[in-house]
Formats: C-alpha cells, structure tokens, sequence
C-alpha cells in the first residue's frame, strides 16, 4: 500500500472528514484532496503534525504499514485533551471590530480582549497572534459566518510584498477580511481586496487609509454547513 492508501484507511477508522482534519491542523483542505489523489505526497512535517494531533493514530502503520491502523486505548483510559497541549490566544469577536479599530493606535493588549483556547501546533509560536470571528458571506466557501481564524499582524515595511492569501485589512474605519490578488502599494500606491464570494464584490484602499494588515494563516474552528 502508498503512503496515500495507509492515509485513507487512517482517516476512515478515525471516522472524520478531510475538512475537519485540515481544519485541525491549520492547512488548506486541497492539501489533503491532493495527497490523497495521488497527485502529491505528505512531508515529514504533515505526518508528524498528524501524529501530534491524533495520537491514537499508529505511527507504525502510519510510516511502514504495519497493524493496526489505530493504537488501542488502555484498558480503563479516556482519550482527553490537556491544557498542556493549548494555548490562550486574544480573541477579536465581530462585535469588538469598532472597538479595535478604536483603540488600535493606542495599542492592544491582551487583557483588553477576550481569550480562545488554540491548539499549539497551530499556533507554531507565532508572535502577536489573535484569534478573528469572520462576518457574513463574503469568503465562502473557503471561510463561512461565524468561523474563527488565527492571524499574525504584518509588519508595515511588508505590506507591499503580500498577495495571494486571506488577510485581515484594517483601513479608515473598516475592519475586513479580504483576499489580496491585486497589490500594487510599491507602484501605485493602493490595494485591492477581493471577496472569494462572487457576490461578495471588491474594494480598493489608498496606502495613506491602511492602519493594520494581518494574514490569516489557519481555521481554528469553523460553523457545520
């Protein structure tokens, strides 16, 4: 059997979807369609964050294929997450977007907003990271209403150099979560937003009306569509 095939098996006795495991481990599900279809293998990274992640997974079988595919649990032993393995991140909720955007040039600290218990792989020691409650529909289907994302703030002297992904764009009085495709702060000096909803539309903001650029970089809990 491939790497591929043991995957598969793995995911069926643990009875969850690629959606939920990509989501626990921060990472795209495409990831994981990709892998599973053949067409690219897991790196040791994403193997290891598996192990770390289900434990109950059997490395053996895992990395060499040997049975079973799950490690019995003890006799008398519950399965239980430890604090240990969780860490308190800030938590920005929908209905303290104008109060951050307030208080941002006075600066946030993390006694001034709630907390959300994020699991430490995910976080991968990422400095200054707050937990985002996204609003409405605007980033379906990749992010729905209501889902919490981690995002890592963007030093200003880089803002010119990010495309491609998911950001968080504090602008004027505005707090969104876009998609950044059209970046041209170094030539003509403003950045377009894209909603990944076709419905969603786009927005262009001048360099001199952006606070605050923050890149999301995982899922850490999204609502059952």
């Amino acid at each position: 059997m491939t790497i591929q095939d043991r995957l598969k098996q793995v995911f069926d006795a643990l009875g969850i979807t690629i959606y939920q495991i990509a989501k626990e481990l921060g990472e795209n599900p495409s990831k994981f369609y990709n892998i599973l279809n053949g067409r690219a293998k897991p790196s040791y990274d994403t193997i290891m964050s598996l192990l770390a992640c289900y434990p109950q997974i059997s490395a053996d079988y895992l990395i060499r294929g040997t049975m079973p595919v799950l490690n019995s649990p003890q006799a008398n032993a519950r399965i239980m997450t430890s604090d240990d393995d969780t860490i308190e991140v800030p938590f920005v909720p929908v209905k303290f977007y104008a109060t951050f955007v307030e208080s941002f040039s006075d600066g946030i600290r993390s006694t001034d907003v709630e907390s959300f218990r994020v699991r430490k792989p995910i976080v991968k020691g990422q400095k200054n990271a707050v937990v985002l409650e996204i609003s409405g529909s605007s980033m379906t289907p990749q992010l729905t209403h209501g889902a919490k994302v981690l995002a890592i703030p963007v030093n200003e002297n880089n803002w010119e150099y990010q495309s491609g992904g998911v950001y968080a764009v504090m602008y004027r009085d505005y707090f969104v979560v876009k998609r950044i495709r059209d970046n041209e702060l170094l030539t003509r000096k403003y950045l377009t937003l894209h909603s990944d909803n076709p419905n969603g539309g786009n927005v262009t903001v001048p360099l001199q009306d952006i606070r605050g650029l923050w890149k999301i970089v995982a899922i850490v809990e999204a609502p059952v569509e």
